[in-house]
């Protein structure tokens, strides 16, 4: 007995030294985007991703890990080892809205992932391929009221706060818009850039660069107010009436394992909020239409929770489900 207990104490101090261990990352870090490559989130975390490899002299590599609406990606990370070196940038997909219109999720984004702080944000922007011939929401209105048939409209994927807003419109302006899904925001755009849909709901970055050509029109923006950055484009709460309630954005979370030692979320948190400071990330943010943030990880909890509770309501108003 005596044994057995040494033997137990002993492997508890292994456990104790390697959570308190000063040397993370001893190796390379794996973040995952559960998106394709090319949309916001993907953008976000490689530029997260190239100065914390800069802080910690260790690789941070970004890792695109598809399907079920980010559950895919946000799932392994869930059920990854919590030792720190996988790690989840997010988009409220899979963190504030599948568990509201998916019959089963194989994690609880509550439960086994940890806030570690909300890296940037960005309102939703309706873009058209110029064939269309809609530049504002007026514009936008009028041709859904018009046209026999509906208007497809991409997103990153069934289920996304791109997806919710489209349906949020077709509630309110009517049902002549038809959703296209996608596995990311890159392919999405990418098809309305090549005018194989006349429409498309997306965040900022990476729409912006085809807004600047003029390759895309940018129709509204679904935030309550216009964006800081782009104050041209309107806001579809600019409507009036029902569409004053149009609040819906686009957000980027760093999230770790439930059980990931305090030291390294800390160390984490320290890292990426001194990067969001940082005058040159600020400006590559920027530069894609989202605004940094680096808040603290129980005023990213509270986001998190408010953000679940709007889209629980949204998805109650739309109908929207998806398939398990």
């Amino acid at each position: 007995m005596l044994r057995l207990l040494a033997i137990l104490f002993g492997f508890l101090g292994i456990i104790g030294s390697a959570v308190a261990q000063p040397n993370w990352p001893a190796r390379p870090v794996t973040i995952i985007v559960p998106f394709a490559a090319g949309g916001g989130t993907d953008i976000i975390a490689r530029v997260l991703a190239e100065r914390l490899s800069a802080t910690f002299g260790q690789r941070f590599i970004v890792e695109n890990k598809t399907g079920a609406g980010g559950m895919v990606g946000a799932g392994a990370v869930a059920k990854a080892v919590p030792d720190g070196y996988t790690l989840l940038v997010s988009s409220p997909a899979e963190i504030a809205i599948n568990q509201h219109i998916f019959e089963r999720m194989t994690y609880d984004p509550l439960k086994e992932l940890t806030p570690i702080t909300l890296l940037a944000w960005t309102p939703l922007i309706i873009a058209a391929h110029p064939d269309l011939n809609i530049s504002n929401p007026a514009e936008l209105l009028a041709a859904l009221k018009e046209r026999a048939q509906p208007i497809p409209y991409s997103t990153p994927g069934v289920g996304s706060g791109m997806h919710l807003a489209g349906e949020f419109l077709k509630k309110l302006a009517g049902p002549q818009l038809h959703h296209i899904p996608y596995r990311g925001a890159g392919p999405a755009v990418q098809d309305a850039v090549a005018s194989h849909v006349p429409l498309t709901i997306a965040g900022m970055p990476p729409v912006v660069p085809y807004v600047k050509t003029g390759t895309l029109r940018a129709v509204a923006v679904t935030s309550a107010k216009r964006s800081v950055l782009f104050p041209e484009i309107p806001a579809l709460a600019e409507l009036g009436g029902d569409y004053r309630e149009f609040d819906l954005t686009n957000w980027f979370g760093l999230l770790a394992p439930a059980g990931t030692p305090d030291v390294i979320l800390q160390s984490l948190h320290t890292a990426a909020v001194a990067a969001l400071a940082d005058t040159t990330v600020r400006q590559r943010i920027a530069d894609q239409g989202a605004e940094p943030v680096g808040n603290t990880p129980a005023e990213f909890t509270v986001f998190i929770r408010a953000e679940s509770d709007k889209y629980k309501r949204i998805a109650s108003a739309t109908g929207v489900k998806a398939a398990p």
